[in-house]
C-alpha cells in the first residue's frame, strides 16, 4: 500500500484498520466525528491511500511551543508524493475562534512533522491543506436576516475585517518557524445534524 519503508514504520505506530484505533489506514474514505455540544460527523472520500491520525489534539506532544492543535491530520500518499490534510471541527465559527482556529493549524503541522519523522515521511509545505470543518458561519453570519436584508457584512463586503478576509479566501497564515501560507478550505455540515462529506481531490 505505501512505500516499504513507511509501511515498516507504521508498526511503531500499532496502526490498524479499526475505525476506533487513533491511527487508521484507509484507501477510500475516513470518518471525522466529534462528541458532546457539537456534534459532528464527516465523510472524507480518498483517491489513494491514507494514514490517518485521530485525536491528534489530546496526544500532541509536550514538547513544542505551541499547546493547542487540530483534531485530525491525514497523510495522502498520492503518485508517489505525501500530502498532508489537517482538519479542525468547530461547531460556530467566529472571529475570536478563527484566531484560535489558526493556532491549531500551527501546532496540528509541528506535530504532523514529528508524526512524519517517525514515519520517514518528508512533508512539503506546498502539499499541506487545511480544514476548518463546522456548522455556523458567524464571521458571514449568513443567518442573521437583517444583514442579509441590507448586505451587511456579506462574504463580498470589502469592509470586513481581516479575519473575515482571510476566512473568505482560499488561504491562511499561520505562524511555523515563519509565517507560511497555506491553502484552506471550509467545510460546512447540515446545520441540524452535523453530517457532511468531503472528496479529497
Amino acid at each position: 500500500m505505501f512505500q516499504e519503508k513507511v509501511q515498516k514504520r507504521l508498526e511503531l505506530l500499532g496502526a490498524s484498520e479499526k475505525p476506533c484505533q487513533l491511527v487508521e489506514i484507509s484507501g477510500n474514505e475516513v470518518h471525522l466525528t466529534e462528541v458532546g455540544q457539537g456534534v459532528a460527523d464527516l465523510q472524507v472520500s480518498l483517491t489513494s491511500s491514507g494514514i490517518l491520525f485521530r485525536k491528534v489534539d489530546e496526544h500532541k506532544l509536550p514538547y513544542l511551543k505551541i499547546k493547542t492543535c487540530a483534531d485530525y491530520v491525514l497523510f495522502e500518499n498520492k503518485d508517489e508524493d505525501w500530502f498532508v490534510h489537517i482538519f479542525e471541527l468547530k461547531r460556530t465559527v467566529k472571529a475570536k475562534e478563527w484566531i484560535h482556529i489558526k493556532k491549531q493549524f500551527s501546532g496540528a503541522l509541528q506535530n504532523a512533522y514529528a508524526l512524519a519523522g517517525v514515519l520517514g515521511i518528508e512533508i512539503d509545505l506546498t502539499k499541506v491543506k487545511t480544514y476548518t470543518v463546522y456548522r455556523n458561519d458567524k464571521l458571514n453570519d449568513a443567518s442573521n436576516p437583517v444583514k442579509l436584508r441590507y448586505g451587511i457584512n456579506t462574504k463580498g463586503d470589502s469592509t470586513g475585517s481581516l479575519e473575515q478576509k482571510e476566512w473568505n479566501s482560499d488561504t491562511v497564515e499561520i505562524d511555523f518557524t515563519e509565517k507560511v501560507i497555506l491553502e484552506h478550505c471550509k467545510v460546512q455540515l447540515d446545520i441540524e445534524t452535523g453530517a457532511g462529506q468531503c472528496r479529497l481531490a
